[in-house]
């Protein structure tokens, strides 16, 4: 099971956030350059200021909608997490569930080899991953300090069970000393960080020692005092919240918007909401429909090969005393319907009749549950399609905790026919708004909105046979009056059979008409978001915290067809350049090989620098998870004071090179002959000092590779440039609007309605130019290494595109004299270069303000040419 495209984004979002926070080694500066990259404020109007309730610890969450595979992305999320912490931190993570009835599927799932779960972890650490139940960990169940060190080891565990006030003998287990856990605390010397009046060798003093990774699913439900003090008991290392609707004191990192999951085929919207006048129409309709539903899944089934067995969620109102009562009373009046007994379910919170019923399986013949709000999280049955409210005319219809389980797509495939792309729900109320409303709820809950449902037309009349029922008051009513049924008329209800061969009965022709009408309905939902997506915009809550501009009216048209050349390289040259692909910077590294390369690095500044600096006593913004523990610590030092000199050398050398080769760019042999090559370079004060300086080191070398490979990288550019390998071809396409960091609507001649103001002083003397000078006809300010760029063997993305009047592209770079400009000598060529393979239309300029290097503009000369062009 593969990413889909927007989770792909999500995992991209939590690399970059990672990322920044190990460059600033700060929670709160972090936190706001991750945002300013994306172009949104922190604060007012933009994502809320950093949250920091657990101390030190990066605490994040990624808000998915129901349906979107949230589980999966933690998963994957785990191996990106464990590769920026430091060397040699066990690879543990407590995976936290709000239910039990969640703690069982998660078990289940992970457990599963074949599961895609499981199998995501298996192939992002190499099958050696351990699943542990609350059980296994208590028992010492292949739970050890050897364990915990070679593999991956997950806990899965309820919020339940780590809630230190519980009266539940079972959960203070997990506070109590623990025969089976004596080697942990035999292991672990760090009294710091052992929970006060709790033995050593309890299971939570094991986990606060390992400090894990600690996954919160369902974390909406965790917002209390007590759960903060929960995960402050773990003493995490970091938190990765999942969640649709996160609190609003989440550190939401990724929001994805919820059409993304309907363009993947994720999920069944729009919902289509028809209110019927009785609760006679709702039972008739909910089951008519389920039949129309499984003959489309039949035919589907013929061409597709997939099974699908639509699935009527019957959700009564609750009544407490007569709850039993309740639910047999719905299942006599299907049975009479003559719907077979063995089709029907029921799952209340005291009844479960429904059990452990694979509804997947082809043989599973229930095609009817009846609840209430039961199915509420952890229950996720892609064939359900129906939610039908049987609550009373004037009752409050309640179906915001169960719509989100009528919204996940059968197999995440877009079905031929239109009415398996969506999902339904059947009220009788009369306060329809209400219902509404309340679903809106649902829909929020489950991470969608308002713009998620429509409204099926009341297409159908009433039955001859059937008269209005009174309104009752509630208030005035008995309560067991409610759910008398006594409206519902059995013999009123005309339904016919799906199968193909038995007699029909008769159906009233209005049924045609609400298919026809919510084939319609689903066909413009997704017309409006294939709009939505031509237009280039950003949706969602991302989308509306961001200042989006679209390009000037006047050049829309222009902009639309003007494609700017980026470098290609041709696989096979012909005459129609029909063999090209864009050029990637990875390309020019073909031949590439350490082997021979200079293996003399400076290392003289990393003397003396120990491998993992105590840096949590400098403030509580600096990520914990920067620290060794001082068990881990002592582990290390002991473990070195054993081994001989050639083997400190060879253990530093394996650290280093994994340090070097997180990204699996070379070949492990290639890597270890490369760092030993160094190695032997080093000065004995150098080697003195290996055992506590690798990161350094692995730094330095790092870095010497870079220099290497990009050296080999121009040269190789220009050798294709000059065989005629690369080419330029026309291939860039500005963005239908841009989202700056910072805005400025008033200097003339921009192309978009606003242009990035993000400019130091010497910038914004050449905007000022471009907007005052007559030649001009557009000017655009490229946003930093998100708009276009030039391609070659460095990314170089230019200040400035200008179009003159005379049809010129201009490709503009400004160089103050206070700025560094040592790579401008390699932009500028770069830059000539790409303007000769572009033709004629195009150029590249070089400005600085008052001293140029050869080849560039002062921008008084620069001033007096582009009034030539």
């Amino acid at each position: 099971m593969e990413l889909k495209n927007y989770q792909k984004v999500v995992m991209r979002d939590l690399t970059a956030y990672l990322t920044q926070l190990n460059q600033d080694n700060d929670l709160f500066q972090a936190w706001n350059h991750y945002w300013d990259e994306k172009g949104i404020a922190v604060g007012l109007g933009g994502v809320p200021a950093y949250n920091n309730a657990i101390s030190g610890v990066p605490h994040v969450c990624m808000k998915v909608p129901t349906g979107g595979g949230k589980t999966f992305m933690a998963c994957a999320a785990v191996r990106r997490i464990l590769s920026e912490m430091p060397e040699g931190k066990s690879k543990i993570v407590v995976w936290l569930v709000p239910s039990d009835s969640i703690l069982l599927q998660t078990i289940k799932n992970l457990s599963d080899p074949e599961h895609p779960y499981r199998r995501r972890l298996n192939t992002d650490f190499a099958g050696r991953v351990g699943i542990y139940t609350k059980e296994m960990l208590l028992t010492g169940q292949n739970f050890s300090p050897d364990t915990v060190r070679e593999m991956l080891t997950v806990c899965i565990l309820s919020y339940g069970s780590l809630r230190i006030n519980s009266k539940k003998k079972d959960v203070r287990k997990i506070y109590q000393e623990n025969g089976n856990l004596l080697r942990f605390a035999e292991y672990f010397k760090d009294d710091d960080v052992l929970l006060a009046d709790t033995p050593d060798s309890a299971l939570i003093q094991v986990l606060r020692h390992l400090s894990p990774i600690v996954i919160v699913d369902e974390s909406h439900n965790a917002g209390s005092d007590l759960s903060v003090e929960m995960l402050n008991n773990l003493n995490p290392s970091f938190v990765l919240d999942l969640t649709a609707t996160p609190r609003k004191n989440s550190n939401i990192i990724s929001y994805v918007d919820a059409r993304e999951l309907k363009k993947e085929n994720m999920v069944k919207l729009p919902v289509i909401v028809y209110n019927r006048n009785s609760r006679n129409r709702v039972i008739q309709d909910a089951i008519q429909m389920q039949g129309i539903l499984e003959k489309q899944a039949m035919t589907e089934e013929q061409t597709s090969g997939r099974y699908i067995r639509p699935i009527v969620l019957f959700q009564a109102q609750p009544k407490t005393s007569t709850d039993s009562e309740t639910f047999e009373k719905i299942k006599r009046l299907l049975l009479e319907l003559n719907i077979p007994e063995e089709q029907i379910a029921i799952k209340t919170s005291k009844v479960d009749t429904l059990g452990k019923a694979n509804l997947m399986q082809r043989d599973c013949p229930i095609r009817f549950i009846i609840t209430v709000n039961a199915l509420k999280e952890g229950w996720d049955c892609p064939f359900a399609y129906i939610l039908a409210s049987l609550a009373n005319k004037t009752s409050k219809v309640d179906v915001e905790q169960i719509l989100g389980r009528i919204l996940r797509q059968p197999y995440a495939r877009k079905h031929a026919s239109g009415l398996l792309n969506t999902s339904y729900v059947f009220t009788c109320s009369n306060d329809f708004h209400n219902t509404l409303e309340n679903i809106v709820k649902g829909l929020n809950g489950a991470g969608f909105s308002r713009k998620d449902y429509r409204i099926g037309e009341k297409v159908l009349s009433e039955l001859p046979q059937e008269q209005e029922i009174p309104m009752i008051q509630p208030q005035l009513e008995p309560i067991a009056k409610e759910d008398s049924f006594s409206d519902i008329n059995p013999s009123a209800i005309q339904i016919a059979p799906i199968s193909s061969n038995a007699k029909p009965l008769p159906v009233v022709s209005d049924v045609t008409a609400m298919i026809t009408q919510a084939q319609q309905i689903a066909t413009q939902y997704e017309e409006e978001i294939q709009q939505e997506e031509s237009l280039g915009l950003i949706g969602g809550e991302l989308g509306e915290m961001m200042d989006q501009y679209p390009v000037q009216a006047q050049f829309t048209e222009e902009i639309k067809a003007l494609r700017l050349p980026q470098f290609f390289m041709q696989s096979v040259p012909d005459l129609f350049d029909t063999n090209v692909v864009l050029l990637q910077k990875d390309s020019l590294l073909d031949g590439f090989t350490l082997s021979g390369q200079d293996a003399n690095v400076n290392m003289a500044l990393s003397v003396g620098e120990g491998y993992m600096v105590d840096i949590q006593a400098q403030g509580e913004a600096i990520p914990k998870y920067k620290r060794i523990p001082r068990a881990e610590s002592e582990y290390l030092q002991q473990l070195f004071a054993r081994m001989a000199p050639e083997e400190k050398i060879e253990s530093c050398t394996k650290k280093i090179c994994h340090q070097i080769n997180r990204e699996k760019a070379f070949a492990t042999s290639e890597i270890e002959d490369y760092v030993r090559r160094v190695i032997a370079n080093m000065t004995e004060d150098e080697l003195a000092v290996i055992e506590t300086s690798f990161i350094s080191y692995a730094e330095r070398i790092k870095s010497k590779i870079i220099s290497l490979q990009r050296a080999y990288q121009e040269k190789k550019f220009y050798q294709w440039v000059d065989s005629g390998k690369i080419i330029c071809k026309e291939c860039y396409a500005f963005p239908n609007q841009i989202v700056p960091k910072a805005a400025n609507d008033s200097v003339p001649l921009s192309l978009y309605e606003a242009e990035c103001d993000d400019l130091n002083k010497f910038e914004a003397k050449l905007r000022d130019l471009f907007a005052s000078t007559d030649s001009i006809e557009w000017w655009h300010r490229v946003i930093d290494r998100k708009g276009f760029c030039l391609n070659g063997f460095i990314h170089h993305y230019p200040d400035f595109v200008v179009k003159t009047k005379s049809g010129k592209i201009l490709v503009v770079e400004s160089k103050g004299d206070d700025r560094d400009n040592s790579d401008s000598k390699a932009k500028l060529k770069l830059g000539k270069q790409w303007a000769a393979l572009s033709g004629s239309k195009y150029r590249y300029f070089m400005v600085f303000d008052k001293n140029p290097i050869e080849g560039a503009y002062k921008l008084e000369d620069f001033a007096e040419l582009i009034n030539c062009i």
